[in-house]
């Protein structure tokens, strides 16, 4: 059997063996899991900043938030190239779910530099800040969960608008804080761990936009 011959039936029994899944397959609930994963990682941040105790336990319950976030891009992962039909476009998928990812991870990474940085009575800007996330993620979680009705685009779009307002307002609530810091003279150390988290929190705030921003597009592009 020549080696061409060969290759292309190995290939055609790959193919064989290899399963599809129906058109069927819900993204949607994945994206809305998601999401509420997301609100539920900014709630219990908000409760942090608000209720500085029990940081440990506090923390890890943000992590236990964040890993199943992980485990929601794996599964989308693994099943998005094996699906015949998506209800948007693939790359639009795998963009959404990693963008709400990433904003589970700037939750995260704020929370735990809190923790390491043995962070004794939460300042002002640091509240603001992860209040705007939080509210920015119930107006993010609302929004996706209407992207199954197409009637709902309207309003997604006004969604997206105060996402971005909440951002710009974050912007000036970290302009606020570091100008803080510099005026009152901080020492090196209080300087650098409190600039460092609020950029975090911050950063948070444009982790959620960029979802929102996809979200944006794939109404326009679904319309």
């Amino acid at each position: 059997m020549g080696i061409l011959l060969k290759n292309n039936l190995l290939w055609l029994e790959e193919l064989l063996n290899f399963t599809f899944l129906p058109a069927e397959v819900k993204f949607y609930d994945y994206f809305e899991k998601q999401s509420s994963n997301l609100v539920d990682g900014a709630r219990l941040l908000k409760n942090l900043v608000d209720d500085f105790q029990n940081i440990e336990e506090q923390v890890g319950q943000i992590n236990e938030i964040e890993h199943k976030g992980d485990f929601i891009v794996h599964e989308v992962t693994e099943l998005l190239p094996r699906t015949l039909i998506t209800p948007i476009d693939s790359e639009d998928i795998m963009r959404l779910v990693s963008a709400l990812d990433d904003a589970m991870d700037a939750i995260q990474a704020a929370a735990v530099r809190m923790s390491i940085y043995q962070i004794n009575d939460v300042r002002k800007p640091a509240r603001r800040l992860a209040a705007l996330i939080l509210e920015s993620a119930q107006e993010l979680d609302i929004a996706i969960k209407g992207l199954r009705d197409k009637r709902e685009y309207p309003q997604i779009r006004q969604r997206i608008v105060q996402i971005n307002t909440l951002e710009n307002n974050g912007d000036r609530v970290l302009y606020d804080g570091l100008t803080s810091l510099v005026s009152h003279r901080e020492d090196m150390f209080e300087f650098m761990r409190w600039k460092e988290i609020y950029e975090l929190l911050e950063a948070t705030t444009d982790r959620i936009e960029d979802a929102g921003d996809i979200i944006l597009r794939v109404t326009i592009a679904n319309a």
